[in-house]
């Protein structure tokens, strides 16, 4: 998952146009109004996130994806105030396996942000899992964000990361000096620093 760090004060048409617009709703959140809007949204979250979706760490170009509410809008676990909040959105890919299609309106335990990377790790065969190190009460949170997320039922997303992994391991063991660079360019780059 991204370790997403938004920019210091939002997105200025995003900002302009909740100030010209006071009573927004959620149904105004997929308005033709608001159309250009996201899309600019999109497009600085894409930066915010290196390109990659927050969530299984594919790469997403800017105009791709969508603009997902980290906690959601609508749904048992709505958070309406925060439907035109900058810090409350993230950019994801739209694969109804995962993700934020996966998500839907679930609330997850383990949010996009720093450190949020810190209690799993990638298996060699490119699986997500827990750290061992951790209490069955500690594993649960974990399991559930990753399963929410579907980041271990898509067999072509598991196959990449391991495919990723294996040239991450063989640059660290040939040329080391590279494998910074090579990890600031790759995709799954915030999983693969879970293992090396």
């Amino acid at each position: 998952m991204v370790e997403l760090q938004h920019r210091a004060g939002g997105v200025s048409a995003l900002t302009g146009f909740v100030a010209s617009h006071p009573d927004l709703t959620v149904k105004d959140f997929d308005s033709l109004a608001f159309g250009p809007i996201k899309d600019a949204v999109k497009a600085a979250l894409n930066q915010d996130q290196g390109g990659l979706c927050v969530y299984c760490e594919r790469s997403l170009e800017p105009d791709a994806g969508q603009v997902e509410h980290i906690k959601p809008k609508a749904g048992n676990n709505a958070h309406p105030q925060l439907c035109f909040v900058y810090s409350n959105y993230a950019h994801s890919c739209i694969n109804n396996q995962t993700c934020g299609q996966k998500k839907k309106n679930g609330l997850l335990p383990i949010e996009p942000g720093p450190g949020c990377n810190q209690f799993w790790t990638l298996s060699t065969d490119g699986f997500i899992e827990p750290l061992i190190t951790l209490t069955r009460k500690q594993k649960h949170p974990v399991v559930q964000t990753r399963d929410m997320l579907g980041l271990n039922k898509d067999a072509s997303l598991v196959r990449d990361r391991e495919k990723w992994l294996k040239q991450a391991n063989q640059i660290a063991n040939n040329s080391p000096a590279d494998l910074a660079d090579f990890l600031n360019q790759a995709p799954f780059r915030y999983l693969l620093d879970t293992v090396l």
